[in-house]
Parts: structure tokens; C-alpha cells; sequence
């Protein structure tokens, strides 16, 4: 039986796993601008593949956030890395 949870960490883990060899993946995340102090939701990404990080130097907060492109809609995204709720079906969870 497939586990139903999955830590934070591992899920980003097997994302790069994914990613390295050009498999995409699925997950779900909770939308949060920063900046705006506003969300638009929960996203569901269908097809995603992790791009490289931006530097800390360039980037506020860049240690916290996840940089992917979403295969789907043909675009970068960037998301938190905390508000990550699924990853390929599994609930993340924080340890």
C-alpha cells in the first residue's frame, strides 16, 4: 500500500530526482504573494519540472521558495516551499 504522507523535504528530494532525469511531476501548493499580502488559492501544477534556484543574493527569501516550470501552461513559476500540500498524490507534511 502507497504511503498516504510524505515529508517536505523528501517530496522536494524526489522532485530533483524527477527533474534530473526529465520526469515530470504533479503537486499542489497554496498561493501566497509577499509581497501583496494576498493569495489567489490553492494551484494545482499537472506537469512540473524543477529549475535551477535563484541565488539568495537575487532572490528575497530564495532558500524558502520553490522554482519550477510548469509544463502545462508553458511558464515559470515560483511557489513556498512550506505551502506545498501534495506532492504526485502523497499530503506533504512538515517535520
Amino acid at each position: 500500500m502507497k504511503n498516504d504522507t510524505i515529508t517536505l523535504y523528501e517530496a522536494i528530494k524526489q522532485m530533483r530526482r524527477f527533474s534530473q532525469i526529465g520526469r515530470p511531476f504533479s503537486f499542489v501548493h497554496a498561493t501566497y504573494n509577499y509581497s501583496t499580502k494576498k493569495t489567489s488559492g490553492i494551484r494545482r501544477v499537472s506537469r512540473a519540472k524543477l529549475r535551477p534556484a535563484a541565488s539568495g543574493d537575487n532572490v528575497v527569501n530564495a532558500d524558502y521558495k520553490l522554482f519550477y516550470y510548469d509544463e502545462t501552461i508553458d511558464e515559470n513559476r515560483v511557489c513556498w516551499q512550506m505551502l506545498i500540500l501534495y506532492f504526485n498524490d502523497q499530503r506533504v507534511v512538515l517535520n
